[in-house]
């Protein structure tokens, strides 16, 4: 039987690629079935093998499902009006949503009428190619199989087989029309799933695809959990919104799906993402559908406006409020136990600095090993080793490492954790902190072996060689990863001579170069003197000499005198080379008058504040300072670098919102931000 379509003024192909994916065109296929009261719908794609030849991944869709199906006197009315609404019982503009995949269509269909007690067999071929956008759509003749069934025993059906999908020539052009990545063989179960979990989990459809049924039970853990709760929107108006949460196996994330009625069926009209750093890393994936039966869907069109939608920023701060109410009931765990937490002897953040970012991870995965073998709650002393352990890998950049080994995490929870690094940009934070943190501690220990009571640093106090060699960061940040030896041994050799030659200088009242102490162990402290080598460039290096006074010594001209020796002294040794460039560094607690006077005068012209002497071929320097000159202004930086470091953990953070100024920030930030549906 030929049969002619019917439209109204609405363009026929603006109806042919009007959704926002091949994915969402295909859901408005099984939207049709489950509004035709189906019970089961069969999904059967057709995937190319890897032996095959073939330009796609999938060469033929079709869905079938066992609803009312479409009687044969009903097929102009129901099938082809195009461009109408949708009709009751679904099979609306919908079922053209297949030219959006494919450009052949064959539509199979058993249908019962009660007028006229007959069941009838209907087969209609339709193709994209006839469609052209100048052509009258009401002159297009369809060729029709239509029969009427004998007998009252039989299933009424409506399938859709979709084939000669669109070439990548089209899709490059039509993005639209592009088969997504939902249709894959490993992602079709767990699409379909998040598009009806309800009626899935409900079981008042059942998905069978390829042949296999979806069980709600590989999807969800535990029943939903239902919550009504009233908004008041701008105008004052109340209205009952339904939260459906989900607890999903196969994911981390937490994800809130806006819907709307569309012809009796709810439908996902959004998408959005909710995160917190507050988060037990237990809490898990979560699916929360947010409906209402009176608020406008249209509210859900200004998502992309965000604050500049005073009705959309308002639903979304409600949606927000409830989803941090009912996830802080369920974080109670955590948060005892990272107060507990706070509270340990081993915590390693009770006095130490840090970005607020490392130590919201550091909890968690302390949790986590909390979880697995119970130290902290035994008490177990391997809490000493652990929590240094987990501390070291977040700064290390080895968080996998441990994640794997010592967790011993699934991929998907080692994957969570990587996706924290990713969106906050921890490892950077971590690493800048660590290193502004660990120079304050050094700094800090420093200022109390020189100013403190030294005489209970004594034993310390000897090991100041060693300590100052892992902090010439001091002297400048260009000594931060130089060689602390030389060479050249010879020159090594050299140098320690001649120390001993000319900076060997007992101190005298007369000389005015004694530091008034009593204590006899402090007067035992000898002078220190240390080198390092830097390179400069494939032929130049530079060699740092330090000359560390005793406690008892102050600087007077006297010890200027020896150190100018020092450096007369290298440049006979060294005269013939232009290589080696020496920077003579001499420290001690004070510095008397006359020496201050002295440096002064040479100071001209010199940015460098501890600047004393430049020889004419200007490969020798001399630095004199003062502990107390040298550590303030190495302090003043790493104050800058934590002023930055907060600036930029604190972007890191998550706001707290307006709403919520006077709650504890920690515990009530949030997002909820919204991410593209497809």
């Amino acid at each position: 039987m030929n049969r002619k379509l019917t439209t109204n003024s609405r363009l026929v192909n603006e109806l042919f690629a009007n959704y926002i994916s091949t994915f969402t065109a295909f859901c408005e296929l099984l939207n049709n079935s489950i509004q035709a009261k189906s019970k089961n719908i069969w999904i059967d794609i057709d995937y190319t093998l890897e032996t095959e030849i073939h330009p796609l991944l999938i060469k033929k869709i079709s869905v079938k499902d066992d609803g009312n199906g479409v009687h044969m006197s009903d097929i102009e009315k129901k099938l082809l009006d195009i461009g109408t609404a949708n009709k009751d019982g679904g099979k609306g503009i919908g079922r053209f949503a297949s030219f959006q995949i494919g450009q052949e269509i064959e539509i199979e269909t058993i249908g019962y009428s009660q007028e006229e007690n007959t069941f009838t067999e209907t087969y209609i071929p339709l193709s994209f190619n006839s469609f052209g956008k100048n052509i009258n759509v009401s002159e297009i003749e369809l060729a029709t199989k239509e029969n009427i069934l004998k007998g009252n025993n039989h299933n009424t059906y409506y399938k859709v087989t979709i084939s000669n999908l669109y070439p990548h020539t089209t899709t490059e052009n039509e993005p639209k029309k592009k088969i997504i990545d939902k249709f894959l063989k490993d992602n079709i179960s767990d699409a379909i799933f998040e598009r009806y979990p309800l009626k899935i989990f409900n079981k008042e459809v059942t998905f069978h695809i390829n042949g296999k049924a979806l069980n709600p039970n590989d999807f969800v853990i535990d029943k939903p959990i239902k919550l009504a709760k009233t908004y008041t929107d701008t105008k004052g108006k109340e209205h009952k919104v339904l939260f459906d949460f989900m607890q999903i196996k196969k994911m981390d994330k937490i994800k809130v799906f806006l819907t709307a009625q569309n012809a009796g069926l709810n439908t996902i009209a959004g998408s959005l993402e909710y995160d917190a750093s507050w988060l037990s890393p237990k809490i898990g994936g979560w699916f929360i559908y947010v409906s209402s039966s009176t608020l406008s869907s249209d509210i859900y069109r200004n998502i992309d406006l965000d604050d500049l939608d005073p009705d959309w920023r308002k639903v979304r701060e409600f949606i927000k409020d409830k989803l941090n109410t009912f996830f802080k009931d369920r974080n109670f765990e955590f948060d005892n136990f990272s107060d507990n937490l706070k509270n340990d002897d081993y915590y390693p953040y009770k006095e130490r600095a840090s970005s607020k970012s490392k130590v919201i991870l550091f909890d968690k995965l302390a949790y986590l090993v909390e979880d697995k073998y119970h130290i902290l709650k035994d008490n177990n002393q391997l809490r000493e080793i652990i929590y240094p352990l987990i501390d070291r890998t977040i700064s290390n950049g080895e968080l996998n490492n441990i994640l794997r080994s010592v967790l011993k995490l699934n991929n998907k929870m080692i994957s969570k954790f990587s996706d924290l690094l990713e969106k906050t940009d921890l490892d950077n934070i971590v690493e800048f902190s660590d290193k502004v943190a660990s120079k304050i501690e050094d700094i800090e220990f420093l200022e109390k072996l020189v100013y403190s009571e030294i005489s209970k640093n004594v034993k310390e106090r000897k090991e100041l060689h060693k300590f100052l060699e892992r902090m010439l960061w001091v002297f400048g940040e260009e000594y931060s990863e130089s060689t602390k030896l030389l060479s050249d041994k010879n020159l090594e050799k050299n140098l320690t001579q001649l120390r001993d030659d000319c900076l060997i200088f007992k101190p005298s009242k007369d000389g005015d170069n004694i530091n008034g102490i009593d204590e006899k162990p402090v007067k035992s402290i000898t002078d220190l003197f240390m080198y390092n080598e830097r390179v400069l460039d494939a032929k130049r290096r530079e060699v740092l000499v330090v000359e560390l006074k005793a406690p008892k010594v102050k600087i007077s001209p006297k010890e200027i005198e020896q150190v100018m020796k020092y450096a007369r002294e290298i440049e006979k040794l060294d005269a013939s080379s232009s290589n080696i460039h020496y920077k003579i560094l001499l420290i001690s607690s004070k510095i008397n008058s006359d020496a201050e006077f002295q440096i002064k005068g040479n100071q001209r012209n010199e940015d460098n504040p501890y600047f004393y002497f430049r020889n004419e071929n200007k490969n020798i320097e001399i630095w004199i300072m003062k502990w107390s000159d040298l550590l303030e202004n190495v302090k003043r930086k790493l104050k800058y670098m934590s002023a930055i470091l907060n600036t930029k953990d604190i972007d890191v953070q998550e706001k707290a919102e307006k709403d919520f100024a006077d709650i504890e920030f920690s515990k009530v930030s949030s997002s909820l931000k919204r991410v593209a549906m497809s």
